[in-house]
């Protein structure tokens, strides 16, 4: 296997080739390739199809072609940006001010570059202005290197640059983001070749070399010991909510703890730091789908002991009620990170999952929340996928969901198929259009079923591709304590009724 980078004679793109020896400059993109992993600089030349693998596909660039196409699909995956019509005139928020020069007024900017889909550095502008047209994107000397964990804005800034990669089909590219004075954060624009000098030369060399370096020894452990050699452990924080013999809401903070196994989500109403809606699960990281169902039902009890009201319903879903979103965060340990990972979680867990979520409350949930690519690295190692609702409806579809989510992990390299490079596709998945779709999961399913670890959960997995034949979707409305067979607290016994004597006794 070889690491051919395909461009367009850039300087950037020589300067990197003398930076990672391990791989070849070409400028065309030949049958001989079949075997090659391919990094497009900024050059459509040639087929994807004539590639063993491909960053930066030839489809990621037509979304970055012109500026104005990358900002329709940016703002259809949920990203604020500023929006300019073809005729260079301006149309932006009232937060975001645009004179006749094309400059945007914020409080503070940044680059991110970011190579295979994770951060390689934070770089702030003092400056409060962003040339936006006529090349001058602001030098780089304006900028200064910051920590990943500088601030709150730095981190923002981090995850809307990656946001913005994936929702754009890019693995590699430099992102500027901007805080506006109303304290949002807004991708101002992404160049999939950035020009390389200094610092970024020396930060897209080194990832570069650590992708070739990760990415060989990978096959070369895939090849020799088999799909199921890498040993990770996966985990799960599943949201849900409460709900009145009245029908109306119930703070979950009336019964659970902050922390713990069973607890309280951080968001609170108002931010007021006291009432927290969102009840959040938080079983133990396994080794199986089959221990972490069983880790699930047990911290299930567990908050049984701790919410004691029989008339109080547990919901689980995208949204039991109005404008609080609900997740089914998987988290993933001892597995290496890559875009090629996120796509095919994308593709093949997170789209089977929406085509058995509720319809009306999937649509409502996203893009805000559970967008495509949606994932967070944790502190302790590791990351979460953020992508589906929450599957806690039923140990059924938890089960399933599992051993989807363990399936993709160990076949990530074989699944080969991005659906949502394709604005269209983005668009049918936030709309939730499972006819439009259908076809599409026929086509994934049957490549998920070619796979050696479908055949051990064969018998779970069978559920989701039945509720997609027969339009079915997951319920919402369901207790989750009788869907999971949960002892329901003892009913309060009636005090017995003294039958008043007569009076002519």
């Amino acid at each position: 296997m070889g690491y051919l980078l395909l461009h367009s004679g850039q300087g950037s793109a020589k300067r990197l080739l003398r930076r990672v020896s391990e791989c070849t400059g070409v400028e065309t993109l030949g049958p001989a390739a079949s075997q090659d992993v391919v990094i497009r600089w900024g050059s459509g030349s040639g087929d994807d199809r004539a590639a063993e693998y491909v960053l930066n596909s030839k489809q990621a660039l037509v979304n970055t072609a012109t500026r104005q196409r990358m900002l329709r699909i940016l703002k259809l995956n949920g990203v604020y940006t500023p929006s300019i019509q073809m005729e260079g005139q301006a149309e932006l928020p009232r937060d975001v001010m645009l004179d006749s020069r094309a400059r945007v007024k914020i409080i503070r900017w940044y680059r991110v570059p970011v190579f295979d889909l994770q951060p390689l550095g934070v770089f702030r502008a003092d400056a409060k202005d962003v040339w936006l047209v006529g090349g001058a994107q602001g030098s780089q000397d304006r900028f200064k290197e910051v920590p990943f964990d500088e601030d709150v804005y730095a981190t923002r800034a981090v995850r809307m640059a990656i946001r913005c990669h994936r929702a754009l089909g890019l693995d590699f590219g430099l992102a500027l983001v901007g805080i506006t004075a109303r304290d949002r954060t807004i991708c101002l624009h992404v160049n999939p070749a950035p020009p390389l000098q200094g610092r970024l030369l020396d930060l897209f060399g080194q990832a570069l070399g650590r992708f070739i370096t990760r990415d060989r020894a990978e096959e070369r452990d895939w090849q020799e010991q088999g799909r199921n050699s890498r040993r990770f452990r996966m985990g799960t924080d599943l949201e849900f909510m409460l709900r009145g013999a009245n029908g109306s809401m119930v703070l979950a903070s009336k019964f659970l703890p902050r922390r713990g196994r069973v607890g309280c989500d951080d968001l609170s109403i108002r931010h007021d730091g006291k009432r927290f809606p969102i009840a959040e699960v938080r079983p133990d990281p396994a080794a199986t789908p089959e221990e972490l169902v069983a880790n699930i039902r047990s911290t299930l009890n567990e908050g049984m002991g701790l919410m004691h009201s029989r008339t109080v319903q547990w919901l689980a879903g995208s949204m039991p009620f109005a404008r609080y979103s609900l997740g089914g965060h998987i988290h993933y340990s001892d597995l290496p990170f890559s875009a090629r990972l996120v796509k095919a979680l994308d593709t093949y867990v997170g789209f089977p999952i929406m085509m058995i979520e509720a319809k009306r409350t999937a649509v409502q949930r996203r893009p805000k929340y559970g967008f495509l690519g949606d994932i967070r690295f944790k502190a302790h190692g590791g990351f979460e996928y953020r992508t589906p609702g929450s599957w806690l409806v039923s140990p059924e579809v938890a089960m399933a969901v599992l051993a989807l989510g363990y399936l993709v992990a160990v076949h990530y390299r074989d699944l080969r198929t991005d659906l949502f490079q394709r604005p269209l596709k983005q668009q049918q998945f936030y709309r939730a259009d499972k006819s439009e779709l259908f076809a599409e999961f026929q086509r994934v399913w049957r490549e998920i079923e070619a796979t050696s670890t479908y055949q051990q959960y064969r018998n779970e997995l069978r559920l989701i591709p039945e509720m997609v034949q027969q339009g079915i979707d997951w319920n919402e409305a369901v207790d989750i304590r009788t869907a999971w067979d949960l002892s329901m607290p003892a009913a309060p016994a009636r005090k017995a009724k003294r039958t008043p004597k007569s009076r002519s006794s």
